[in-house]
């Protein structure tokens, strides 16, 4: 699974690791994995534009079992969900038919948000969480619908040239799935309940934003960070909301290391060296 190829799917070109489709049947949906390489696993939540294999992927995939998940809905099958926890339930029925008990969680953007809603639903099945750009508070942020197309661009990305198929999602995805983001999107005010679920999270936490996020504005990070006591922040310098195509090898050079040690991956105060 680890082999090094370049193989295709929907139009993402994944350029290292050979990610294999496969499609798991649950809670009434036919649930599309993209699986690579080795090691412990990191499911991965992508955005509401759906999954794209990217480079920080394949490298991850180089040190993990890397699971990227299509959520319900986003196939080809419509979902009527209303709540990021209806959502997180049916993505962690799914992640569980797939054969994952135990596994790191990985999420952008949309997905991160829903990724919140799983681990504090769910928080035996994850063992530390990595959360890029998370839409759960989007203070001063924007909804990419209302971007012109140049704006798009601009506010996903720093750097589109490196992937210069980068542009805004086919128009009859939109359509068909643009109904449910929004549905999902208005359960993001933070309620006192879901604030104290914050909290209480037990995981180990990686926030992640670049700072010239144009989408979910990088302030948001410091409201994640008080009130998720087992957190880190991170800002990534020359990079957008996706941070995983501007910088990949700075995403899996950080992302790989906290995985593999926790919070020990940050400055050891006592005797001043990275990674001791």
């Amino acid at each position: 699974m680890g082999d090094t190829a370049t193989t295709t799917i929907d139009g993402a070109t994944s350029i290292g690791a050979a990610f294999v489709e496969r499609i798991v049947a649950a809670g009434g949906f036919d649930v599309r994995f993209l699986e690579a390489g080795d090691g412990e696993p990191v499911v991965y939540l992508p955005g509401g534009g759906g999954p794209n294999l990217t480079i920080a992927l394949d490298l991850l995939a180089a040190q993990f079992r890397v699971a990227v998940v299509e959520l319900p809905g986003w196939g080809s099958q419509p979902n009527d969900v209303t709540t990021f926890d209806e959502l997180a339930t049916q993505t962690a029925e799914a992640i569980a038919a797939a054969g994952y008990e135990s596994y790191h969680l990985m999420a952008t953007s949309l997905g991160g948000a829903c990724a919140l809603h799983l681990a504090s639903l769910f928080p035996e099945r994850v063992r530390s969480l990595v959360l890029e750009a998370p839409a759960k508070l989007r203070e001063s942020s924007i909804s990419p619908a209302e971007l012109a197309p140049d704006e798009f661009v601009a506010a996903f990305r720093v750097h589109p040239e490196r992937l210069p198929h980068m542009s805004p999602p086919d128009p009859a995805f939109m359509q068909r799935v643009w109904p449910l983001v929004t549905r999902v999107m208005e359960d993001g005010t933070l309620t006192d309940e879901f604030a104290a679920r914050l909290t209480a999270l037990p995981h180990k936490t990686l926030i992640l934003f670049g700072r010239e996020d144009g989408v979910i504005n990088p302030i948001n990070g410091r409201a994640y960070r008080r009130l998720m006591n087992n957190s880190i922040l991170t800002y990534v310098y020359d990079a957008a909301h996706d941070i995983q195509s501007d910088r990949p090898e700075a995403f899996a050079d950080i992302v790989g290391d906290f995985l593999r040690r926790g919070m020990s991956f940050l400055i050891n105060e006592d005797d001043g060296l990275i990674n001791p």
